[in-house]
């Protein structure tokens, strides 16, 4: 009679078991919790009446093809509450946001480049001004090679110039 041999007769049983008793447990699952008007904690398989707000549910199944969805409808004017995003939904998001701080990097970046090189700038300006007042002798090139000491009309020139850089470049 029986189609099983021995050896396998319990596991079977304990399969069949096992299998009956998820079956009872999986409308537990879908037990609803809320807070009636009274304060005392309702328990249910079905979802809470349309009276009851939102923030007096206490728990709500987790699988919603265990319940049926009876959400009240949208008020004219407001937005359904959004569906969860999808996987590629949460990859594209993520790809921006890498995009950005990578965009946010670089102008920081790019930003502390032109500060330093304000700086040098600065630096080296204020250096030839100090050579210009401090009597230093200065020779330049001229467009043929030839060496030319600045003579005094020149080195004023120089400095003027030399303060107009300092004051557009070191503010």
């Amino acid at each position: 009679m029986n189609a099983l041999p021995p050896s396998l007769r319990r596991p079977a049983r304990l399969a069949v078991a096992l299998l009956v008793g998820a079956a009872v447990c999986l409308p537990a699952l879908a037990q609803w919790a809320w807070k009636d008007a009274s304060g005392r904690t309702v328990f249910s398989d079905q979802p809470p009446p349309a009276s009851v707000k939102k923030d007096q549910i206490v728990r709500q199944p987790a699988n919603s093809v265990l319940s049926a969805p009876t959400a009240p409808a949208a008020a004219p004017g407001k937005a359904a509450p959004a569906a969860p995003k999808t996987l590629a939904e949460r990859e594209q998001e993520y790809r921006k946001r890498q995009l950005d701080r990578a965009d946010a990097e670089k102008k920081q970046a790019d930003e502390q480049a032109m500060t330093a090189r304000r700086q040098q700038e600065c630096d080296r300006a204020r250096g030839y001004l100090r050579q210009l007042e401090d009597g230093v002798r200065i020779a330049r090139t001229d467009a043929q090679g030839n060496r030319e000491i600045l003579d005094d009309a020149q080195r004023a020139a120089e400095t003027a110039r030399a303060r107009e850089l300092i004051q557009a470049t070191c503010n």
